[in-house]
């Protein structure tokens, strides 16, 4: 994975996030939902442009992992085999691995998109062993 293959986003403007197709998988760190979060804006841009996994962490990582279960069905884009899990119990190294290398199996040039509510020392060290990972694959 290069480094133009990591992508960070801001959940508040999801919905206007237009991305080419490939294969991309979606980390997203939520500690907190709130109602501005466009959970179906998120399935929207992210599913036709080739996102095949959803990853959350965070403090409201059931609630996001139920939000998009529910606008992945409710969006009915064809794509409701689309896995959606919590990563809360794995470390940030196990974490940016499994995103990197495992998360769609036999794909080597994967894009991540990650998205977050709040920077903090979580994400930080997630974003610094995706780009440890990342470096290693090129």
């Amino acid at each position: 994975m290069s480094a133009s293959n990591l992508q960070i986003i801001n959940l508040r403007s999801i919905g206007s996030i237009e991305l080419t197709p490939r294969s991309t998988v979606c980390l997203l760190v939520i500690d907190a939902v709130s109602p501005a979060m466009d959970f179906e804006g998120l399935v929207r841009a992210l599913i036709p442009a080739g996102c095949q996994y959803f990853m959350i962490l965070g403090h409201a990582a059931e609630d996001v992992h139920e939000a998009l279960d529910h606008a992945i069905e409710d969006c009915d884009l064809g794509y409701y085999g689309t896995p959606t899990a919590v990563h809360n119990d794995e470390s940030a190294d196990d974490v940016a691995s499994f995103l990197i290398n495992a998360a769609i199996p036999g794909q080597a040039n994967v894009r991540c998109v990650v998205g977050y509510d709040k920077e903090d020392d979580a994400v930080r060290e997630i974003l610094k062993k995706l780009r440890i990972e990342s470096s290693r694959k090129k």
